[in-house]
């Protein structure tokens, strides 16, 4: 009985085992995935066929592709998780009608990015107002930087 109890206690221990480091690899891919995802996003920001791209040209990039993922992301406030995501969105967008940043742009996405701005810090206590509000007035299609296009 006694071997019979321990086989069963390191049975359990071994499947317990497994099982942390299945799941540990799997959240750690995950993880992995998503650097890896971010990686290749922002290799487009600063490629050019001879190398890296001038100063210009990446923050120019940079800040057409944050215009189109903050649109994006306005848009979808409602359904995002994390209470910290959702919070830093409302700063964000306090901070483009605050600053002007993109105001000054004359290209689609920011023009969309400020009207998403100005949805979110109108309806900031309510987010799924804030999103509708968002989806209401942007276009069916948000236009996509140049250098993001496959």
């Amino acid at each position: 009985m006694l071997i019979g109890g321990v086989f069963v206690l390191l049975g359990g221990i071994f499947i317990g085992a497994l099982s942390t480091t299945v799941l540990l690899r799997t959240s750690f891919g995950s993880a992995g995935d998503i650097k890896a995802r971010d990686a290749i996003r922002l290799q487009a920001l600063i490629e050019a066929p001879e190398g890296r791209a001038p100063a210009e040209v990446t923050a120019e990039r940079a800040t057409s592709e944050f215009a189109h993922s903050f649109v994006i992301s306005a848009a979808a406030l409602d359904a995002t998780a994390s209470r910290d995501d959702r919070a830093r969105v409302i700063a964000i967008s306090h901070w483009l009608m605050r600053t002007g940043a993109l105001a000054e742009r004359d290209d689609a996405v920011s023009r969309w990015a400020v009207i998403a701005a100005r949805c979110v810090v109108e309806f900031e206590q309510a987010v799924r107002d804030a999103a509708v509000c968002v989806r209401d007035r942007m276009p069916l299609d948000v236009p996509i930087p140049d250098h993001a296009r496959d």
